[in-house]
């Protein structure tokens, strides 16, 4: 016979068990009712016990449970839950404090105040398990409460901290300390009081609930439930008092950042004053100088007295000798020299150091920055001797330095000139005439050394033969003319010039303010250094870049007066610029816009990209109509060859037509990168009428375009078109783009390049198309074209047609002779027969569209033979063998859609960084929808491979940082990151990195509307970027370009695939 203990509180029965025909003991619901009425439940220990089945999955009627030896069955009633009356002997003394010590349940009710309340743990109030406060070994778990057990007393829940968007851990302590069910509450200090330790055990606890529960004491329970009340209060006061004082840190954060970006503004604005005051400073002293040099040198300081000039027989001047006679009976003529050599700002004397000897100057081979002779016959001297007494020991200076320079000249020049075997003659024209030149002036300065010595005029400390050597071996200075001695010289020139140009030379001013006598093409040359140094000036106070090498300036013009200054100083720049990139920010109107095109066609400027940034939809219709109308007068330019219109409206709707009288442009380059809409066709193709000669078109942009019957027949028009660039064009009525391609057939003879972006096009078009041009062209960019694209077709029909056999006639019969039959010359050996190879010339294929399984096979057939800079594929069934066959010696660029990891080992081995021995160019690598296997394969590679741009897309959250923990930013410039899970802890990783970012480094961000999966949007969004960021951690606002508007295709284009 066997018994079962039950339990239940301090009451303990043992009950006969019973067995079923299986030899199963159970326990009799029935049994179990009849000592335990308000029985509804059973633990054995810390679990439930359950209701036994029969083998249907039925429960037993009346209800049974098993049979448990050597083990207590506590009884849970319907009166309250589950104490447990035996706690292990490791439950100790728990630590509690509270301020409501006022009542007799003081020491239940800090027990109760122990239980925390966190998010996400709590039970349903309507569950059967809820009615009791939690006192279960489960209630016992760390920072476990049950609103069920408030619910059941009638006391309200906490808040619902799980609206909030930030949880905060609070302060714990344990109540019995070395369990691993130890109960852990929050202790909110609302007071500083002082904290109460008490001593409970949980027997205690619960009996002490019992018997407030079984006698009915109202008042405790209610105390209970206040102190309930007062503590859920607490806690959710501490927890918003949390929330606002972790908003304030976020605040005074951001007043942190926003007093750094203040405090290094400020600086900025400092340096900038100083920069800004030091040059108003500098023409202050410029001024001054150039005032006061402007009345001192009234002449040419520099001059020299030579032998007068003869004729020869045929009819050449050359200087003669000196007579040998005194300074009064010989004959002298004075000439002033040209002042192009180097003076620093403040000196007041010249001598051989301070005037450039060596050869040719800073300006350029064609003006040496040297002093030499005026182009003028010279004056005649008055009165010999007064001027010698007074201008004899300057003269002789001058001389000795000119000498130098003379001499300089006449071993740099003839080997400049013997360059070219077609200026022998002129060498030695100029040879004889340099010649000619430094024996005048050895002549004179023997001459005059001898005379004014005589005379008295000269010690004999300046009788050496190193202009400025003394006796003493100093170099002694020579000082120039000033004033009064400059102007008294007039008085001895009988000659005098009429209008005043002494010497020919013109008088100019330095930058420092002082002043030069220069010839005719030392002026002109001043003229435009310093008009091109004023240019630069304005450029680069507007941000402006200025390339020399290309000649090309690129500046963005906020204001209409800023657009004005510089526009009038291209004008004067002549043909020094010949590329300009302008970006205009503001609301222009039609008269401004007129102003700055006038501007343009007034300068000499050859290419030009022109962004109107025109955001002008709200303006008026009377207003918006003709608005762009002066931009017809760029295409009557007759100097402009190449023109790029970008952000502009409704271009149809706000010009006119060119008039058909109008003779044709001159363009050999349109860009047209709007959206073409069923308005502005007319408009684009009266254009491309008057365009003849264009090479190079491209239309359209990311927001679409249209085409009908009129535009493909101007295209067709276009008979020396090359380059052929469609963004996203529509038929206007058809689904497809009809008849365009199919007019560049018939109208052009060479097609170099072929782009067609995102276009829905005529399939037999496209491979009509490529297949005639298939010989030529070496740009062949489809991305993607939403046609079939039969490349295996293309390719057999074109190496069957261009297979030229060339037939050997048959060898005529032998003649007779006298001597008999003589055989035939023999026929020179008929050549071999070519086979022309379709694509050859290929330089840049890009494929993202479905190509057939034997388009593949035809295209792995060719790679190895071209000489690829740029190489895109999208995955299908054999694309891994064309990888496998390219040749990525000279790749540059790649863009691999839907390939995995291990499709890309061909090109990972090319890297020379991989250690495979390889060789390549690749400095931009674009990656789309990159799938496994060999994730880890790629992020190994790009950890090791220098690249300059990386483009990737539709990438998830994981990858990403796993990409950006390990990626070589040693030479990256571009990171463009497109449509791809990113979110602020991704950015995260990137901002750990940022020392080792270059300056260089741009990073992009940019996403379409289509794309669900783009992780946080706020990451993406340029108006949210700065306030969301401060949460995490932010990047360095230089570092950081965010797009919102720019297509993800667009990107990857204008970063990936034209390299230039």
């Amino acid at each position: 016979m066997y018994n079962q203990q039950f339990r239940c509180g301090e009451r303990v029965i043992s009950l006969q068990v019973q067995c079923d025909s299986n030899g199963t003991h159970y326990s009799a619901m029935d049994d179990i009712t009849n000592s335990f009425p308000n029985a509804t439940g059973f633990k054995v220990g810390e679990y439930d016990v359950m209701f036994l089945k029969d083998e249907n999955d039925n429960l037993y009627s009346p209800s049974r449970i098993a049979y448990f030896p050597n083990q207590f069955v506590d009884v849970v009633t319907d009166h309250g839950r589950y104490f447990p009356l035996s706690p292990p002997e490791s439950l100790r003394s728990g630590v509690y404090s509270h301020h409501h010590r006022n009542s007799s349940t003081s020491s239940l009710a800090s027990y109760f105040m122990a239980v925390p309340t966190t998010p996400g743990r709590a039970r349903s109030p309507s569950s059967p398990e809820s009615m009791i406060p939690p006192f279960s070994p489960m209630s016992l778990s760390p920072g476990y409460t049950s609103p069920g057990a408030l619910a059941m007393m009638g006391l309200r829940s906490p808040p619902d901290s799980s609206n909030s968007s930030r949880h905060y851990p609070l302060p714990s302590i344990t109540v019995f300390p070395g369990v691993e069910s130890a109960l852990k509450f929050y202790v909110p200090p609302p007071s500083p009081e002082p904290v109460v330790m008490g001593t409970y055990s949980a027997t205690e606890v619960a009996a002490e609930l019992s018997r407030l529960l079984m006698e009915g004491h109202s008042t405790a329970i209610m105390n209970l439930m206040d102190n309930f009340h007062k503590l859920a209060q607490c806690q959710h006061d501490i927890a918003t008092k949390f929330d606002k004082v972790l908003e304030g840190q976020d605040k005074v954060l951001e007043g942190q950042d926003e007093s750094k970006r203040r405090d290094e503004e400020m600086l900025r604005q400092q340096l900038q004053t100083n920069d800004q005051l030091k040059v108003v400073q500098e023409g202050i002293d410029a001024v001054l100088t150039q005032n006061y040099e402007l009345h001192e040198y009234p002449i040419p300081r520099l001059f020299v007295i030579l032998p007068e000039k003869k004729l020869d027989s045929k009819g050449k001047s050359f200087f003669d000798t000196f007579k040998g006679k005194s300074l009064i009976q010989e004959k002298f003529r004075l000439y002033f020299l040209c002042e192009c050599g180097d003076r620093k700002k403040g000196d007041e004397h010249y001598d051989h150091h301070n005037l450039d000897t060596s050869g040719p100057g800073k300006m350029d081979e064609k003006h040496p920055e040297r002093i030499h002779l005026a182009d003028h016959e010279g004056y005649e001297i008055s009165r010999p001797k007064k001027f010698f007494e007074q201008y004899g020991r300057y003269v002789l200076g001058v001389l000795r330095v000119l000498k130098v320079c003379v001499y300089a000249a006449s071993v740099i020049a003839p080997p400049v000139v013997h360059l070219v075997t077609e200026m022998d003659v002129f060498a030695r024209v100029a040879e004889a005439v340099t010649k000619n030149t430094l024996d005048a002036v050895n002549v004179s300065i023997d001459y005059l050394r001898t005379n004014l010595s005589q005379e008295g005029l000269l010690e004999s400390s300046e009788l050496g033969n190193t202009p400025g050597q003394g006796a003493n071996g100093s170099a002694n200075s020579l000082k120039a003319l000033e004033g009064a001695d400059l102007r008294q010289l007039d008085t001895f020139l009988r000659n005098k010039d009429k209008d005043k140009i002494l010497g020919k030379l013109y008088r100019i001013t330095t930058s420092e303010g002082h002043v030069k006598w220069v010839c005719l093409e030392h002026y002109r040359y001043s003229y435009n250094a310093m008009i091109m140094s004023s240019f630069l000036r304005t450029v680069q106070l507007n941000q402006g870049l200025y390339e020399p090498y290309l000649c090309k300036v690129t500046i963005t013009l906020p204001t209409f007066i800023v657009a004005e200054d510089f526009m009038g100083h291209l004008v004067k720049q002549e043909s020094t610029i010949n590329e300009l990139d302008v970006t205009l920010t503001w609301a222009f109107n039609t008269l401004e816009l007129d102003k700055i095109v006038e501007s343009i066609c007034r300068s000499k400027t050859k290419v030009l990209r022109l962004d109107l940034s025109d955001r002008s939809n709200g303006i008026p219709y009377e207003k918006a109509a003709n608005r762009y109308r002066p931009l017809l007068d760029l295409f009557r330019n007759v100097i402009l060859q190449s023109l790029s219109l970008q952000g502009i409206i409704s271009f149809g709707f706000r010009t006119i037509d060119l008039t058909p009288h109008e003779p044709p442009s001159r363009l050999r380059t349109y860009h047209h990168l709007n959206g073409i809409g069923d308005k502005d066709i007319d408009r684009i193709s009266n254009i491309l009428w008057h365009c003849p000669n264009l090479v190079d078109l491209r239309l359209g942009s990311d927001l679409g375009s249209r085409v009908d019957d009129q535009l493909c027949q101007a295209i067709k028009s276009l008979k020396y078109l090359e380059v052929l660039y469609l963004w996203n064009f529509k038929h206007r009525t058809e689904s497809e783009v009809k008849g365009l391609l199919s007019s560049v057939v018939q109208g052009t003879k060479t097609l170099r390049e072929l782009v067609i972006v995102n276009t829905v096009v005529d399939a037999v078009e496209l491979e009509t198309l490529v297949q005639a041009f298939s010989r030529t062209l070496e740009v062949l960019i489809l991305d993607p074209v939403y046609s079939e694209f039969n490349l295996a077709t293309i390719m057999r029909n074109e190496s069957a047609r261009s297979q030229t056999r060339l037939s050997t006639p048959p060898p005529p019969p032998p003649k007779p002779t006298a001597s008999g039959w003589k055989d035939p010359p023999k026929p020179a050996k008929a050549p071999a027969a070519t086979k022309i190879i379709p694509f050859s010339k290929l330089r840049q294929i890009h494929l993202n569209t479905d190509l057939s399984d034997d388009s593949n096979q035809q295209l792995a057939r060719i790679m190895p033979l071209l000489s690829l800079t740029h190489l895109g594929l999208c995955k299908s069934k054999l694309t891994d063998a064309v990888i496998k066959a390219t040749d990525f010696t000279s790749v540059r660029s790649v863009y691999f859609c839907k390939f995995t990891g291990v499709d890309l080992v061909p090109m990972w081995k090319s890297f020379p960084e991989t250690g495979f021995g390889g060789s390549n160019q690749i400095d931009s690598i674009s990656l789309e929808r990159l799938k496994s296997p060999g994730l880890g394969t790629v992020l190994e590679c790009l950890s090791k491979v220098a690249i300059k741009r990386l483009w990737i897309g539709s990438m998830r959250s994981s990858y990403l940082k796993a990409l950006f923990n390990t990626l070589n930013l040693s030479k990256l410039e571009v990171l463009a990151i497109v449509n791809c899970e990113y979110k602020w802890e991704t950015e995260e990783v990137l901002v750990r990195r940022q020392k080792q970012f270059s300056d260089k480094l741009r990073v992009y961000l940019a996403h379409n509307n289509q794309c669900s999966d783009v992780g946080d949007a706020d990451a993406y969004k340029t108006n949210t970027r700065g306030d969301q960021s401060t949460y995490y951690t932010r990047f360095r606002t230089d570092m950081v370009s965010t797009y919102t508007n720019v297509n993800d295709m667009n990107l990857r284009h204008k970063l990936m695939v034209r390299m230039e």
